[in-house]
Order: structure tokens, then sequence, then C-alpha cells
């Protein structure tokens, strides 16, 4: 047990997996029930400009492996705590729908969701997911873009648009028994290696950094895993090798 009270962790996490962070943390707090978790949520991007303005987050949970490699390189985190937490799984989701595939994209008749390409690994997927199929040019000027998976995971859901990109941990649960996505083939896009670092804070005592270290430590471990792994995501060791065009960064 920890030799305190109150502890804070602060921790930034990309808006795909605060659902199984959610899930994480209170596992979590079952044991340590004195640690005080607070969670904040963006996109990848956006968190990663707050951290690089010296935001006061203790751990980040990216949605990619670029930007913890980034932190890494300007010496931002502590040392060797750039590790592979998750393996996210991209899914087109249509609500309501059943045995969604490829032919809901060739026969869309309506708004395309994704998360911006630029700050959201998901989005980067989507992108790159219909340049594979070919059908990006034709689709362009159907797409609506969310800052974020949470975002676009609204849109579908309020009819905003027909369907979307989104992770899939964030559809397993919604609709009972009804399947309405697609899981879509992994070769189709750069595989989403999700990344955590624990950030340098100068002010930061040893006795908080070692609260810190041991959420971070729950999160790789066993328990933890299993936890990642029946929410939608497949662990981080799996290799994938990837089909992507040029054009479809």
């Amino acid at each position: 047990m920890s030799a305190w009270v109150n502890a804070e962790v602060k921790i930034a996490v990309a808006a795909n997996f605060k659902p199984t962070l959610e899930l994480l943390v209170a596992a979590y707090k079952a044991q340590q029930p004195s640690v005080d978790i607070s969670v904040s949520t963006a996109s990848t991007g956006v968190l990663y400009a707050q951290l690089e303005r010296g935001a006061p987050f203790d751990l980040f949970l990216s949605a990619d492996s670029e930007r913890p490699k980034r932190l890494e390189k300007s010496y931002l985190i502590e040392p060797k705590t750039r590790k592979n937490y998750a393996l996210g799984q991209l899914v087109l989701w249509a609500k309501g729908q059943s045995a969604v595939n490829q032919n809901n994209l060739n026969s869309l008749g309506g708004k395309l969701a994704i998360a911006n390409p630029t700050l959201a690994p998901f989005g980067l997927a989507a992108k790159q997911t219909l340049h594979n199929l070919g059908v990006y040019d034709r689709l362009k000027d159907q797409i609506v873009m969310g800052n974020n998976v949470s975002q676009v995971a609204h849109y579908v859901q309020t009819g905003a648009a027909k369907a979307g990109f989104v992770a899939l941990s964030q559809v397993l649960d919604k609709q009972g028994g009804l399947k309405d996505y697609w899981l879509i083939p992994s070769q189709l896009y750069t595989p989403i290696n999700q990344q955590m670092v624990v950030i340098k804070q100068a002010q930061r005592s040893q006795q908080e950094t070692d609260e810190v270290m041991a959420f971070y430590r729950f999160i790789l471990s066993s328990s933890g895993q299993r936890i990642i792994i029946q929410h939608g995501y497949q662990s981080a060791e799996i290799q994938i090798i990837p089909r992507i065009r040029p054009d479809a960064e």
C-alpha cells in the first residue's frame, strides 16, 4: 500500500483508449484506494502539443509510437519508460446496420466520419485504408472530420454521419448482439502501435514518482494486459506487415 493518502497520478490519454483506461483505473483503485487518478483526454496530437508546452501530466498514453519517441528525443520523459501497451484495431462502424463490410463504403449514401489524420493515429489509419481500398478519391467529398475518434463515434451515434472509422474498443458493447461494424484487415494500414511514457516533472517528489510508476507497471502487468485485450486491443508485441501505398500518408 501507498505510504500516504490522496497521492495523485495525472494521466493524459488518447481518446480511443479512455474507456479502457477507466476500467484499468477502477481495477487499480480496488487494490490501492488511497490513490487519486485524474484523466484528461484528447487526440494524441493535441496532448503531445500540450506536453511540449509543459502540461503537468505524469503519464501519457498515446495512440501511436511517434509522439512518445519525439518526447524521448526531447528529454521530456523518464529514462526507459517508453513502452508498448496496446495495438489498436480499426473498424468501420455503421450504427444499426448488419453485415457491415467494404460494400458499405461502395454504397455509402451519406457522410463518412474519420478523425483528423494529422492529430489522430486512428484517423491516419482510416485515410490509409481508404487509399488502399482505392475509394478515397471517390469518397473524399463525403468525409466529415472529427478532432478525435470519440467525436467520430458521436457523429455516427447521432446520425450526423452514416458511418465512421473508430477503434474496435468503442463499439464492442454498444449494440447488444448486433455486429454493426467491419474489423478492417490489419494489412490495410500502418499498425497502430500505442506507447506510453512517464513524463519528467521537476516538482514531483520521489514518493509521488513511485506512485506513478506503480500504476505504469500495473498497465503492463498480466492483470492490466488482460483488461486491455478483453476490450478490443491486441498485444503490442504482435508484428503486422502493412501494405501501404505511398500516397496514403
